[in-house]
């Protein structure tokens, strides 16, 4: 009789711990498939819409218009200079934003790190020195390196107070203020154009001017709804303020190292290649149209972060979260990707042949097929890289990134001096390719992320799907219209893969 009171009492407990159980993995899916996926993709959403129905237009029209007015030799002039300012650009953030962004989310309360502020002047400082003192040693125009620095230190700091708010998960008014700078700039300079248009040097110092009057409206917004939402700084110790960046050293190394691998392209074009300048105004033709691209991939990455940083301190599964934004990047990059290989010539004369290039070379194609080709492992890279910063590995991808860095100078200076433009759309291409890779297999083994057989197969088939419409269009329709049909077939195809389950997780929280 006791025994089966006992056996009784084992099977309701043993009930009553499955019941809770389930219902803590019922209330997980709940979390995850509904409030937290439901949230993400609206948000990401509003960015995204925001995003491309303005910066399209600086990039596509506005930047376009003024490199047809400037010439290739004068624009090329000032794209070295951007990137020069572009490779330092480290110093206004050694890593703040990244810091301030996962702190604030996983921090009680959304509290911000005090002594945060301060930080950022001393840097700005050191960054306007430094940069100054490279562009006036390769003999840079003051005035276009002036304004230059200027409008990266209106920018850095705008950063700066748009981590709060992406801390805070406020990314609507993120959203709002991340397309604030650019409206400006565009509203100025289709009034300039529209009038007197843009010519010469004088010319390039009113597109200096406007950038800087866009940023400088956006740097008010940002630092306006960081301080309505209660966020308040206080001077801290000289010691603190140098611990606080030694532990953040790793932030500032990886993003040092990803962009001079990324844009040291430009400066040694400017030197190894036969026509300096008016090469680097070729490459940037063709990486307009990647600039524009990467736009989709890191609005991502500036929500992801506080996501993952937010799952991984309270140990939640990130697999699903993975695998969603995965998709969501081959679903826009496999178009661009094969876009480079059959649509180039049709895209660049698009918008470039209307202003006296009347062809373009095999050369002009191959560039704009490399560097469209990278954005592939680029965008991954804003999925994997923002896990495995949000994970704590930033030693690890510091020194991946650095090893990238020598990787890519080795490169360019052996193809740029044979192939000029192409060769350093190339070298881009190979080390972005293998800086991604590393960066899966590292989410993998920490078991961040599954590759499963059917992920596999799906990879598989969503790009040879890919290349199969694009390439048998391109055989029978080779201008614009072959583009935009295969575009056209595409969505239509990815209708398939993504919408029907999209709207099971909106069903799901209704």
């Amino acid at each position: 009789m006791h025994t089966a009171k006992l056996n009784r009492f084992a099977a309701k407990r043993a009930l009553y711990y499955l019941n809770q159980r389930i219902f803590f993995r019922l209330g997980h899916f709940f979390f995850f498939f509904v409030v937290l996926k439901r949230a993400f993709l609206g948000n990401l959403l509003l960015l995204q819409t925001l995003n491309w129905l303005i910066k399209p237009v600086w990039i596509f029209f506005i930047e376009v218009a003024v490199q047809n007015n400037l010439g290739d030799a004068l624009y090329g002039k000032y794209y070295g200079i951007f990137g020069l300012a572009l490779l330092f650009n480290i110093l206004l953030d050694f890593g703040l934003n990244n810091f301030t962004a996962s702190k604030v989310a996983s921090t009680p309360g959304n509290v911000v790190p005090s002594g945060l502020l301060g930080l950022r002047m001393w840097l700005a400082l050191s960054y306007v020195l430094i940069t100054a003192v490279f562009g006036l040693f390769q003999n840079m125009d003051i005035r276009f390196l002036g304004l230059v620095i200027l409008n990266q230190v209106l920018a850095g700091f705008t950063l700066y107070f748009r981590a709060i708010l992406q801390g805070r998960h406020l990314f609507k008014t993120d959203s709002i203020v991340s397309v604030a700078d650019r409206l400006v700039a565009v509203a100025l300079l289709s009034w300039l154009i529209a009038g007197s248009g843009l010519s010469g040097e004088e010319g390039l110092c009113y597109f200096l001017l406007a950038q800087t009057a866009g940023y400088a409206v956006s740097l008010f917004f940002s630092w306006f709804y960081s301080r309505k939402q209660g966020y308040s700084d206080t001077k801290i110790p000289q010691t603190e303020g140098f611990s606080l960046l030694s532990s953040m050293r790793w932030f500032a190394i990886l993003s040092l190292c990803m962009a001079v691998f990324t844009r040291l392209d430009t400066q040694m074009l400017r030197y190894l290649a036969p026509e300096g300048e008016a090469e680097v105004g070729q490459y940037a033709r063709s990486f307009r149209f990647l600039d524009a691209a990467l736009i989709f991939s890191s609005l991502i990455s500036s929500q992801l972060l506080p996501l993952f940083s937010r799952m991984i301190s309270r140990n939640e599964p990130t697999d699903g979260l993975l695998w969603l934004n995965v998709r969501i990047v081959l679903y826009v990059a496999l178009p661009l990707l094969f876009t480079g290989l059959f649509f180039a010539s049709p895209l660049l004369g698009l918008f470039y042949a209307g202003q006296g290039k009347a062809g373009f070379t095999l050369a002009d194609a191959t560039v704009f097929g490399n560097l469209m080709a990278c954005f592939l492992p680029m965008a991954l890279v804003h999925v994997f890289g923002t896990w495995l910063t949000a994970a704590g590995e930033l030693k690890k991808l510091g020194l991946l990134a650095l090893v990238c860095v020598f990787v890519n100078a080795g490169l360019n200076m052996w193809l740029i001096p044979l192939h000029s433009a192409t060769g350093a759309a190339i070298s881009g291409l190979i080390t972005q390719l293998l800086f991604v890779l590393i960066c899966i297999y590292w989410v993998i083994q920490q078991k961040g992320f599954a590759l499963n057989a059917y992920r596999v197969i799906y990879l598989i088939l969503a790009g040879n799907a890919a290349y199969a419409i694009f390439s048998v269009i391109s055989k029978n329709i080779s201008d614009l219209n072959g583009f935009l049909l295969a575009c056209g077939v595409w969505a239509f195809t990815g209708m398939f893969l993504f919408v029907s389950e999209l709207s099971k997780w909106l069903k799901r929280g209704s």
